[in-house]
């Protein structure tokens, strides 16, 4: 299978990937390539500026959450697109820890025999930037780098020193200094595409590809790829014949959602019925998934919506199966104070209070086990996610804790995912390529439910 594509990696943190990828996506797109978007490790807001501005879901592709479903879910998504575009994450080495390759934009490209594009800072710096280019061959020689991008250029004259300092890979140009162009952001990361939508900026942002970057080589660059062998191990997708509805929270607050998860879900027979906590009552369904987000920026509104909040404690209470990560669980809690110290009253499924702080409160990839049978997974599996966030729970009531942390702070003393009944609600973040069968046996769990109120 012919699946053109690069990854843009860049030197460190903080290069401006993220502007560079959206730039070449949209550069892509106007030249009739259908680009598909991708992100490297597990974040959720690069991906919604891909969907707003393109034809194709974004994916997340990760080596250490998910390595054995990587080839699978890219190759699925990846088929008939023109040119995949993988946005890379921190600095192109930078995974799980300082010693392994896991997790890394370096590792992910190995894994699919991708190009590298490597994005590298050239303010203060000229020839001194072959050697950094020099360097980040030779660390790991099976890294393909295909191509080179020198960011934030004085000037011509000085995008052609640094041309002419790279040895042996291609240059495919230099992008001068340009402050109105950078997407924003805020603690999370990126400010989430809808809320700072501007198409003259993503305008602005094509435009500064298109006049410095040679693209027509970017194309040749990712054409080398290899073409794609076929996988040989069963699908982790199941036939998509509906037999459950399934409401997944959807709105400014609650958008933190993985689409292979969704995609997950409905192959194993979730019909997938969005609302909103904001404005919406109760959809008529068989179980409820809430994403993360930012409950803390509509507290109010969520706190005004009495109507939901009762029926919901309501679905809890009579056993529909009910998942919820970390702004999905704040919601789930009895109350939530804000920066100002205001309390507002949330859901109340769990007796717990979650407070928000201006100080970062984890950030970690995560590795657990279960201790009690929930609506996810039973008693002894285990799994990788993730967890960042900037609140942290005050108080706990009786609930119980199902998960054992090995690897990351969870809610309390290594203990995460506030269990009651089959409502589940926790600070990791779950990609179900770590564990495929979390999707069957979430459907399961509605299934049964469905089959016990008819």
């Amino acid at each position: 299978m012919d699946a053109p594509r690069v990854l843009v990696a860049g030197e460190r943190s903080g290069i401006g990937k993220s502007t560079v990828t959206v730039g070449i996506l949209l550069a892509l797109k106007r030249m009739g390539l259908d680009p598909q978007p991708y992100k490297s490790g597990p974040d959720f807001l690069d991906p919604m500026h891909h969907d707003m501005l393109l034809d194709r879901s974004s994916r997340n592709l990760d080596t250490w959450m998910f390595p054995a479903a990587v080839p699978e879910l890219f190759r699925r998504s990846c088929d008939g697109a023109g040119v995949s575009v993988i946005e890379g994450v921190m600095g192109m080495y930078d995974g799980v820890d300082g010693r392994r390759e896991e997790g890394s934009s370096a590792h992910l490209a190995k894994t699919i025999d991708c190009p590298i594009i490597l994005v590298v800072d050239a303010s203060g710096s000229a020839r001194s930037v072959g050697a950094v280019v020099e360097g980040f061959k030779r660390y790991d020689p099976d890294v393909r780098i295909g191509g080179v991008i020198a960011n934030m250029v004085g000037s011509q004259r000085h995008a052609s020193m640094v041309e002419d300092s790279i040895r042996d890979v291609p240059f495919l140009g230099g992008l001068p200094k340009d402050e109105t162009v950078g997407l924003k952001s805020r603690p999370l990361g990126l400010v989430p595409a809808a809320e700072q939508f501007s198409q003259e900026r993503y305008d602005a942002i094509r435009s500064l590809i298109e006049d410095n970057l040679d693209m027509g080589m970017l194309v040749d660059v990712a054409r080398s790829a290899p073409a794609l062998e076929p996988t040989t191990d069963e699908s982790m997708f199941g036939d998509g014949a509906p037999r459950v509805r399934l409401g997944v929270a959807r709105d400014e607050a609650f958008n933190f959602h993985y689409q292979d998860n969704l995609d997950l879900l409905q192959s194993q027979g979730a019909e997938l019925v969005p609302f909103s906590p904001l404005r919406d009552r109760m959809p008529d369904v068989d179980g409820l998934w809430f994403g993360g987000g930012f409950p803390e920026l509509y507290a109010p509104q969520l706190s005004e919506n009495e109507a939901l909040k009762e029926e919901l404690r309501g679905c809890s209470s009579s056993g529909m199966p009910v998942y919820a990560e970390c702004g999905g669980m704040m919601y789930l809690c009895r109350a939530l104070r804000d920066l100002n110290g205001q309390e507002h009253a949330m859901s109340g499924i769990f007796d717990a209070e979650v407070e928000m702080s201006g100080r970062l409160q984890a950030l970690s990839y995560v590795e657990l086990s279960v201790e009690d049978d929930g609506p996810l997974a039973a008693a002894g599996e285990g799994f990788r996610g993730h967890e960042f966030h900037y609140s942290r729970v005050a108080k706990l009531g009786d609930e119980r804790l199902a998960y054992r942390m090995e690897r990351g702070k969870g809610i309390r003393d290594g203990r995460d995912g506030m269990l009651r009944g089959r409502t589940l609600a926790s600070y990791t973040h779950v990609h179900f390529g770590a564990r495929p069968g979390m999707a069957s046996h979430f459907v399961s769990a509605m299934e049964e439910f469905r089959s016990g109120r008819r």
